[in-house]
């Protein structure tokens, strides 16, 4: 009897602290707002068990819920256990109210809301969660949510039973109206959108650089900026809905820390090799690349846990520290940025990573529940990439204007230097040219001259020599004059003494005389008006044609030679044409084999002219277009 009594009583008490603890419960008011504010208004539950709604939904009836405070924000950082949320609702319209509550997470691997009428009877439920395929969420949208739709005065208890066990615990609550909701969800993919098409323009960018340049600092920007994209999607909700979909709808699962690590490792990796080249510390060089090395392996880990089911343990640890390794990546980078303090470049560049290390602390430490701040719009992680890869991106930009203007400038220098080595060799040819024509023709041939002489004076005192004995004397003289033609002939090839006294047209004209008696070639010789050009050009060009007739002499088999000089005044060149009616070559087999020697010199006289040549050959002869800009005149007379 006392038993039963003392039974009554505690039941009575029990019951009455019940109805107690729900009366302190305010309700969240719907109308028709678009949105609501949840602080002070739910409350949440740790599960280390497993416990189910009924239990949970007891828990909250007598007061075991904590409140979430002001917040609309949930952290707990990264945890194994299951987390419940509950809060009350009341439609005040007289009419069917529909809004959606959002636990937007992109660590929820499943969700399941419980609507529970004020009988305490279970209304319906709901499920969404990353670790389901879309058309088995409750609503198919990038984030988790649901759609709840009151009666007219309705009033229920929402309890929310959360997984994300292995996973960080940042979740922020919201509640709106349907338009409201999808309004939002609009503009954050048309913010998104523009987020993804900046990124990727850069990316590709970095891309085309390491194309043209095959320098890897570009490559491992271009997957820094590949990771941080996916890394923002990721965190909120759209790589799944963009990219992963249900084939890979399993790699949300470790999207958020392994993508956060990969790029807080690339960002290190692209800074050091930014720097290698001066890079004072090697020590600090050596250590960041060990660590740059480890995250990746750990990138590997998180990769394999997908294949572990239930080591809620094991993966809290995997992901926990791949997050704190994320945070000491960017130490590094901090530090390496640090020992490059020396220009205003390099502060420019410190400037760009704090503003990204301050937007990706807040957000790795959020995600470890040492904070739950954001302090810009939509969040760090966002603006701290974007600043930082829109700012990168100018920097290579620039460095590649200032290499190419570098490069050019070295190409400049070298060709100028080798103009000089040229001209040098031409001028140290041209003494030399001087030097064998003078000693041809003043002393060998004036010693061809005087044994000539001395040969005749014997001819005519040997006046009644034997017949044989004269005709020997005869052709001794004859070839003594033969031998003084042609050492003329040589000394004029070598040097043409006339060469600072007559044009080019008559220094050609005397030329195609001389080898025409010599070797019976018809020429035909047409001149145009030329402007006064210096000795060094014109002996530049006497040289050219001189190597091409040498070649239609040895190879050609011509008959007749056409020569044409003259000035292009819209072009601003000289031109000199050279056709014949040989039997040609094939110019494109000479260019692929061993060049000859005659055409290594006309080219490297053109090149140091800054001229070019055209050449066409065929079964019916050979033309030869030489062009020179008569600018040259400029720089061989400076």
């Amino acid at each position: 009897m006392l038993k039963s009594l003392i039974s009554i009583i505690l039941l009575f008490l029990f019951g009455t602290m019940s109805m107690a603890n729900e009366s302190f419960i305010s309700s969240v008011k719907v109308s028709d707002k678009e949105d609501y504010s949840l602080g002070n208004q739910i409350y949440y539950l740790e599960d280390k068990g497993d416990q189910d709604f009924r239990s949970a939904f007891q828990s909250f009836k007598n007061g075991l819920f904590d409140s979430l405070g002001k917040s609309n924000i949930f952290n707990k950082g990264y945890s194994t256990s299951k987390w419940w949320f509950a809060f009350n609702i009341e439609n005040e319209l007289d009419e069917e109210n529909t809004v959606i509550f959002s636990p937007a997470s992109s660590s929820l691997m499943k969700a399941t809301l419980y609507i529970i009428n004020n009988e305490g009877n279970l209304q319906t439920s709901k499920i969404t969660g990353y670790n389901l395929n879309e058309n088995k969420r409750n609503l198919e949208s990038r984030l988790n949510a649901f759609t709840i739709t009151l009666k007219p005065r309705e009033r229920v208890t929402l309890l929310l039973e959360t997984d994300s066990r292995g996973r960080s615990t940042y979740i922020p609550f919201f509640l709106d109206s349907p338009d409201s909701f999808w309004v939002f969800e609009v503009n954050r993919a048309a913010l998104f959108g523009g987020v993804s098409t900046v990124l990727t323009f850069a990316s590709l960018f970095s891309i085309i650089l390491f194309y043209f340049l095959k320098e890897r600092v570009y490559i491992v920007f271009t997957a820094y900026i590949m990771t941080c994209l996916l890394l923002i999607l990721e965190e909120d909700g759209y790589a799944y809905d963009w990219f992963y979909g249900e084939s890979f709808s399993q790699f949300s699962l470790i999207g958020v820390p392994f993508f956060g690590l990969l790029s807080c490792a690339f960002l290190l990796r692209f800074n050091l090799l930014f720097f290698e080249s001066n890079l004072a510390d090697q020590t600090l060089y050596r250590q960041s690349i060990i660590f740059y090395r480890f995250s990746l392996v750990w990138c590997i880990f998180l990769m394999l846990s997908l294949g572990i089911d239930e080591q809620y343990s094991l993966k809290f640890t995997l992901n926990w520290t791949a997050q704190f390794f994320g945070v000491l990546c960017l130490i590094f980078v901090f530090l390496v940025n640090i020992n490059q303090l020396k220009n205003k470049s390099n502060v420019f560049i410190m400037f760009l990573n704090l503003f990204l290390v301050f937007g990706l602390f807040f957000y790795l430490s959020n995600n470890l529940g040492f904070t739950s701040f954001n302090p810009f719009n939509p969040n760090g992680l966002v603006l701290g990439v974007l600043i930082n890869i829109i700012g990168f991106s100018m920097l290579i930009g620039y460095r590649f204007y200032l290499a190419r203007k570098d490069k050019e400038e070295l190409v400049r220098k070298i060709a100028e230097n080798e103009k000089q080595y040229l001209k040098q060799i031409f001028q140290v040819q041209e003494e030399e040219r001087h030097r064998i024509a003078r000693d041809l023709h003043d002393d060998l041939g004036g010693l061809l001259a005087m044994i000539k002489l001395k040969v005749e004076d014997s001819e005519n005192k040997l006046q009644n020599a034997s017949d044989p004995v004269k005709k020997g004397l005869q052709d001794t003289v004859e070839m003594l004059e033969k031998a003084s033609h042609d050492i003329r002939f040589i000394a004029h090839e070598l040097l043409p003494t006339e060469i600072e006294k007559k044009n080019l047209q008559e220094l050609i004209s005397d030329l195609v005389e001389v080898i025409g008696k010599q070797n019976k070639l018809k020429f035909n010789f047409n001149s145009g008006e030329l402007p006064e050009l210096s000795n060094y050009m014109k002996s530049n060009l006497f040289r050219i044609l001189k190597e091409l007739l040498n070649n239609i002499i040895k190879h050609a088999k011509a008959t007749e030679v056409e020569i044409e000089v003259f000035h292009d005044e819209e072009d601003q060149e000289v031109k000199l044409i050279i056709s014949d009616n040989g039997k040609g070559f094939d110019y494109m087999k000479v260019q692929s084999e061993n060049i000859g020697m005659g055409l290594k010199n006309l080219k490297t006289r053109l090149k140091h002219l800054n001229g070019k040549e055209e050449i066409n050959s065929g079964p019916l002869g050979t033309t030869v277009v030489i062009c020179v800009p008569v600018y040259t005149e400029k720089l061989a007379k400076g």
